[in-house]
C-alpha cells in the first residue's frame, strides 16, 4: 500500500503535465458560454436545466482526452497501467466536476434546481464518455481513441431522446422526479465499464503482441546465421 501511495505521489505531477489540457479548457469555456443566458437571468428554469445538461456533455467530452497516454514514460520506475489510467481519470474528472458544480451554484439560487437529480444525470453523461474513451484507449492512444467518448455520449442521448412524455428521462422543473432515481441507479454502469477498461491488459494477448513485434531469429542474425 505504501508503495502504491508513493507511486501516486511521484506520478501526479508528470501525468498532470502530460494530459492534453486544451480540450478540457475549451470544454469549460463552452460550458460557461452555454450557461451565460441562464446566469444572466434571461432564461427560464427549463433552459437553465438544459444548460447544465449541455455543460455536463461538454465537460465529459473534454475529460475524455485525458485518457490518451503518451508514448513517453512518465516516471523512472515502472508502474502498472491501471494505476496510470485511474490517475488520469481522477485528474481529469476532478476539475470537470468542480466546474459543473460551480455552474450549478450560479444557476440554482432562486430556482430551486434539484442538485441530486441533475448531478446524477451529469455523472452518467460524463462518465459514459470517459468510459467510452477508456475502452478505446486499450487499443490505441490517439485523438480517435478520445473521440470514442463523445460518440458514446451521443449514443446515450440519441437512445434516450426516443423516450417521450412520462417515459422521458430528461425531466423539466415542476415535473415528477421519479426518473432521477433511474439516473442514480445507472451511475454504477459506466463506473463498472471504466473499471474494466482501466485494468491491466490480458497477459496472453500482451505476450502475443510482444512476440509478433519481436524480430525473428533470421531477421536479427541475417544470412550469417544460416549455417548455424
Amino acid at each position: 500500500m505504501n508503495l502504491r501511495i508513493r507511486q501516486v505521489v511521484l506520478l501526479t505531477v508528470p501525468v498532470t503535465r502530460m494530459i492534453p489540457w486544451p480540450p478540457v479548457a475549451v470544454a469549460g469555456a463552452l460550458s460557461l458560454l452555454a450557461c451565460v443566458p441562464a446566469v444572466a437571468g434571461a432564461a427560464a428554469p427549463a433552459s437553465q436545466v438544459w444548460a447544465l445538461r449541455i455543460a455536463a456533455f461538454l465537460l465529459g467530452t473534454g475529460a475524455c482526452f485525458a485518457l490518451i497516454e503518451p508514448l513517453a514514460p512518465v516516471a523512472t520506475t515502472p508502474t502498472p497501467r491501471w494505476l496510470r489510467q485511474w490517475l488520469r481519470t481522477v485528474i481529469a474528472l476532478v476539475p470537470a466536476t468542480l466546474a459543473w458544480l460551480a455552474l450549478f451554484a450560479l444557476l440554482a439560487p432562486g430556482h430551486r434546481l434539484p442538485l441530486t437529480g441533475l448531478a446524477a444525470e451529469a455523472a452518467v453523461c460524463g462518465l459514459t464518455g470517459v468510459a467510452g474513451a477508456a475502452v478505446a484507449s486499450r487499443r490505441g492512444h490517439s485523438v480517435t481513441s478520445a473521440l470514442a467518448g463523445p460518440a458514446a455520449q451521443g449514443g446515450l442521448i440519441a437512445a434516450t431522446l426516443f423516450l417521450s412524455g412520462d417515459h422521458s428521462p430528461w425531466l423539466l422543473p415542476g415535473t415528477p422526479t421519479a426518473a432521477h432515481a433511474w439516473w442514480t441507479a445507472a451511475v454504477p454502469v459506466p463506473v463498472l465499464i471504466l473499471g474494466l477498461a482501466n485494468r491491466e491488459p490480458v497477459r496472453g494477448a500482451a505476450r502475443g503482441r510482444a512476440r509478433s513485434a519481436a524480430p525473428s531469429r533470421s531477421a536479427r542474425c541475417g544470412t550469417g546465421c544460416s549455417g548455424s
